[in-house]
């Protein structure tokens, strides 16, 4: 009898300890739950800025490209420009050298001082505008002729050659004087700014340097080599 009335004793024992072991657990998971969230949370605060980012990348590439396009309206001002400076043959500060100039790494003429070029729009406006308004596009461009020495009228084509980037007579371009499919022809008159030009004066090459200055601090500098008969 007394072994049996002794047996129900250790039960109730084993079954206190069951639930005092038990309640730590519920304690570690809650701390497992809050280091999950915070690990979710961090994941989500960075694929927001992740996405912030690709955005911001996206909107600069879209300016650059705006403003390398820009470039073209530089290129047509100076066309439109050159051949009253190269009648005039004389430099025009900021605008026009006589002379090849050296230029940097980069294959840009070293003497431009781009702060002190006038900037133009891009819609053909023919009054400069601010350089200083970041909300445009601002379009600066800058010529040099791209001779060593400066020639003389009466120098032929083979001392022409020794001096300048020169070419041949439009004539011996490759297609007839009234060819306007020759490459020449397409140079000269791509703009529709000069008259045909004389068959018989050799041609000089003219270097032309365009940077436009777009929103968020974009620029871009194209440059582009226009072909004009000299003499």
């Amino acid at each position: 009898m007394n072994l049996a009335s002794s047996l129900p004793g250790p039960r109730v024992r084993a079954s206190a300890l069951r639930h005092r072991r038990a309640k730590p657990q519920s304690g570690v998971i809650v701390f497992i739950a809050l280091i999950a969230l915070l690990a979710l949370s961090l994941a989500a605060a960075a694929l927001l800025r992740s996405t912030d980012t690709a955005s911001v990348i996206s909107g600069n590439v879209a300016f650059k490209n705006a403003t390398t396009n820009a470039a073209d309206t530089g290129a047509e001002r100076a066309f439109n420009a050159l051949p009253a400076l190269a009648v005039a043959d004389a430099d025009v500060a900021n605008r026009y050298f006589r002379l090849m100039q050296a230029v940097d790494a980069n294959g840009v003429p070293s003497t431009i001082n781009w702060a002190n070029v006038l900037c133009y729009d891009t819609a053909g406006g023919t009054a400069a505008v601010s350089c200083t308004d970041e909300s445009t596009y601002r379009v600066q461009y800058v010529i040099d002729r791209l001779c060593t020495t400066a020639p003389a009228l009466t120098d032929p084509l083979t001392l022409l050659t020794s001096k300048c980037v020169a070419g041949q007579p439009f004539s011996a371009g490759g297609g007839s004087v009234d060819d306007n499919t020759s490459s020449h022809a397409q140079t000269t008159n791509v703009f529709g700014s000069l008259a045909p030009p004389p068959p018989t004066r050799p041609t000089i090459h003219y270097r032309v340097t365009v940077r436009v200055q777009g929103p968020r601090n974009t620029s871009s500098i194209v440059q582009t080599t226009i072909e004009l008969p000299y003499g």
